[in-house]
């Protein structure tokens, strides 16, 4: 693969209009081009591990092709959006690559999404395909209340009179389509975030960001040719989509998938699959450290543990390392606007730096801001800003939310934090959840932290209450230990 050549050469682009940030001059410019080359490099390397099915690099891009045939026989065309309802899985990754060779938007939703949220989604992309699986089935809208949405197709069991099945379409397909027309600059995947507030936003993930955040994983862990992840978290959240099938495609490695987490399952897949790398939540981590059998396992392949979505209190991180001594913890930052990471802790830092979520990504661009707008000094507090090629252009027919979101190309994060003179970012809370207590801002992650670190506390969450005095209070919420492995158990 080209692009983990060692070329790494940046130079500055314009793209999406009037944004100027850098890029790598070394890159594949759609992902149908970087599958392709992979296809071709390593055509009879694992690609998909699905419980007892296991799928090469040819034989994935064979049905991904077949599943691009039979969505264009069936009247779809690039531009249209395809919803993904589907849980982890071989199915997932042939029809996320399929619709994308075909050149149509793929709409990944979660498999816990009720029907009043996917109708939401479904008319606010005018989504004209669905693909689910049993366990979606019953929640999919009504063609009366998702009109557009024309073509439903059911991953295992029995089609009804309006769905047809995706075994039989894709059976009957040949794998003849080819590449799409699709330009760099062109969304790709459309991801809705949840929001806090309001209904949720499509953010329009484009080839170059998805390449870029790519390039970003591979490049800042050094992946070779062969890495394997077993995908415990949800594959149509943006910390599966872009943090573990497409870096594992970036570089010819393998996805192990999980339908759901359980800690057991987890660590036999990690011994019997070998795993390399993974990434997930703080949560997960601390499950394995209160339920896994992490004695007598062979755990040596494991090299990189991820985590992001939260803080990772640094008790943990020294609880999981007198365990795992060998592996590498480290706190990646990142946003479904910013295509997944905007910070990734480089593997020489991971022990040292434990409050810190990292660095910034090679093309990336990080400012501290206050709120009147102006560029902090290092070392204050203010608004994480993100630049650079991983970030969405704007959200899906969100003009407004846009405004508010997207200032010169930045995205404003809503996140409080700040940036060392050696550039180590470090979160401190958001910028909605700061308790202001008379006055006094009060980081929550600040007291977690130091909660946590007492040995009989296993979680803490520190919340605003309402004040008459001080017009709020800081109220500490904690779970104890009942259980915790012993060094010399």
């Amino acid at each position: 693969m080209f692009w983990l050549s060692g070329d790494n050469s940046i130079r500055v682009e314009r793209h999406y209009g009037d944004r100027l940030f850098p890029c790598y001059a070394n890159r594949p410019r759609t992902i149908s081009e970087m599958f392709d080359a992979v296809v071709a490099a390593t055509p009879d390397a694992e690609a998909i591990v699905d419980q007892h099915r296991r799928v090469s690099y040819r034989d994935l891009d064979k049905d991904s092709r077949r599943f691009a045939t039979a969505l264009s026989r069936k009247g779809i065309k690039p531009g249209d959006r395809v919803v993904l309802n589907l849980g982890n899985g071989a199915e997932f990754i042939i029809a996320l690559l399929g619709a994308i060779r075909l050149g149509a938007i793929a709409v990944p939703v979660g498999s816990r999404l009720r029907r009043p949220e996917l109708e939401f989604i479904y008319n606010n992309c005018n989504a004209v395909a669905a693909i689910y699986d049993q366990k979606s089935s019953p929640e999919q809208p009504t063609p009366s209340s998702a009109p557009e949405c024309k073509l439903q197709i059911l991953v295992g069991g029995k089609a009804n009179q309006n769905e047809v099945a995706f075994d039989e379409i894709l059976g009957k397909a040949p794998a003849f389509i080819g590449q799409s027309e699709a330009q760099e600059d062109e969304c790709a995947v459309l991801l809705y975030t949840s929001g806090t507030t309001g209904q949720p936003k499509g953010a329009m993930l484009t080839h170059l960001g998805i390449i870029h955040s790519t390039l970003h994983w591979c490049r800042r862990y050094d992946f070779k040719a062969g890495e394997r992840t077993v995908l415990s978290v949800p594959a149509s959240h943006v910390t599966g989509i872009a943090a573990q099938i497409f870096p594992m495609i970036g570089c010819g490695g393998c996805t192990i998938t999980m339908g759901n987490f359980d800690v057991g399952d987890f660590l036999d897949l990690v011994e019997a699959e070998r795993q390399t790398f993974t990434i997930m939540v703080p949560a997960m981590y601390n499950l394995i450290l209160m339920r896994g059998d992490l004695k007598n396992r062979d755990f040596n392949t494991w090299r990189i543990g991820a985590f992001g979505g939260a803080p990772m209190p640094e008790a943990t991180i020294r609880k999981i390392g007198k365990f795992l001594p060998d592996l590498y913890l480290s706190n990646a930052y990142g946003a479904t606007e910013v295509t997944s990471p905007a910070t990734i802790m480089p593997l020489a830092d991971c022990r040292t730096a434990l409050d810190s979520i990292g660095k910034v990504v090679e093309c990336g661009d990080i400012l501290i801001m206050d709120n009147q707008g102006f560029e902090v000094p290092l070392g204050e507090i203010g608004e994480i800003w993100i630049s650079g090629p991983m970030v969405v252009p704007k959200y899906w027919n969100r003009a407004e939310a846009d405004k508010d979101s997207f200032v010169a190309g930045y995205w404003c994060s809503g996140d409080i934090g700040t940036m060392d003179q050696d550039g180590f970012l470090r979160i401190l809370d958001r910028k909605k959840d700061m308790i202001n207590r008379g006055g006094y801002k009060i980081f929550s992650a600040e007291v977690e932290n130091v909660l946590i670190e007492h040995p009989e506390i296993n979680e803490a969450a520190l919340v605003p209450v309402p004040c008459p005095v001080l017009g709020e209070r800081a109220h500490a919420f904690v779970v104890f230990n009942k259980h915790e492995i012993s060094k010399d158990d």
